[in-house]
């Protein structure tokens, strides 16, 4: 409980926090419509996410990681950042790639693996070059949702509660939960301002940089047994950029990849503010899935589960505007389209049998 404690707290006090010093800026934009530096919401979540993460590591003893926190682990992440936005400022989209992919890597290479890796299976130099080639692809992918605030910060806040949730119960350090709670709260903060009308939106290397920013506590998870529900509070990123991928490459064949995403779509027919409470409902969804794989002995089934989940949820929010139906009628659509589905297997086998 004492986790959970410190989330909210952290959390309430990163809000206030961010909306005190981040309110000006916004009305001062929305008033003269002359955009400057200090308007970028990415800067003040670092510098809170920065003295949070400092003050928690001397504060807290950590003895509750199964391989214990140095002092590396924690301050890299944090140089690491700032490199990260700078090079997907100033550099080309292959450089910056890159530049991701080597900062990812390093974060990567920190993490132990000798007594708490949930993949055991698989050789340790494997499951490391996995884990790089998806955190980088999740950290640079980012942009594919973000043509508006909301589709981008919703899930990631969603990832961040749920780090919170899992420390509550015991599931993950502490140290993370109160990181967590900082990027949560600030996070909530720009976007309690930007909610009903965007003042101020995201550059893609605020995205990216602040995709690295949960990536970074994710991946504090690696050597943690959480580590499979961790992947699954980010399985809604996975689902719309597979279905992202499949427009772009077997139906549309043109235009950018954010525009294949059901979000995107969806956005065409829903106002922010119902799109943003379709969101909460998949991520909601996904988050209680994600504290139930805690107490699974598989650790690949809910994964599975989550994204089919995660698919069909999101597919719903694009063909029929998701915020027309309450919970009980979309279950009940579910087992409709499953028994349907079942029935016309059937009606297939049989006609085939027939023929014969």
């Amino acid at each position: 409980m004492n986790a959970l404690l410190y989330f909210i707290i952290v959390a309430l006090l990163g809000y206030i926090g961010m909306y005190l010093i981040y309110k000006p800026q916004s009305d001062k934009y929305a008033q003269t419509l002359n955009f400057s530096y200090f308007m970028l919401p990415v800067p003040y979540i670092y510098a809170f996410f920065v003295i949070t993460s400092i003050i928690a590591f001397f504060a807290l003893n950590n003895l509750d990681f199964i391989e214990s926190l140095s002092f590396w682990r924690m301050i890299l992440p944090l140089v690491l950042t700032p490199v990260i936005y700078a090079s997907c400022t100033l550099l080309s989209e292959k450089s910056a790639f890159l530049v991701t992919l080597i900062c990812v890597a390093i974060t990567v290479c920190l993490q132990p693996l000798e007594d708490g890796n949930s993949y055991p299976e698989l050789p340790v130099w494997a499951f490391r070059i996995i884990v790089i080639i998806l955190a980088t692809i999740y950290c640079f992918g980012a942009i594919i949702n973000n043509f508006i605030p909301h589709t981008l910060l919703i899930p990631q806040m969603f990832v961040l509660l749920g780090l919170g949730g899992m420390a509550a119960l015991s599931a993950t350090p502490v140290y993370i939960a109160v990181c967590a709670a900082i990027l949560f709260g600030t996070i909530g903060g720009y976007l309690s301002i930007n909610f009903y009308d965007v003042k101020i939106e995201i550059d893609n290397a605020s995205a990216i940089t602040l995709s690295y920013m949960v990536c970074a506590l994710i991946l504090m998870n690696l050597g943690e047994l959480c580590f499979p529900s961790c992947i699954i509070l980010t399985i809604v990123f996975w689902a719309e950029l597979l279905v992202a991928l499949w427009r772009r490459v077997f139906v549309v064949r043109a235009g950018m990849l954010s525009e294949s995403t059901n979000y995107y779509l969806a956005a065409q027919k829903l106002t922010i503010q119902a799109l943003a409470f379709n969101i909460f409902k998949v991520c909601g969804v996904l988050m209680f899935l994600a504290w139930f794989q805690l107490y699974s002995v598989n650790n690949y089934s809910l994964l599975i589960v989550s994204l089919c989940i995660s698919l069909w949820l999101n597919g719903l929010l694009n063909t029929n505007g998701g915020g027309k139906q309450s919970l009980r009628e979309i279950n009940q659509e579910f087992i409709a389209n499953i028994k349907q589905g079942i029935q016309e297997t059937k009606d297939l086998l049989n006609k085939k049998h027939g023929d014969e």
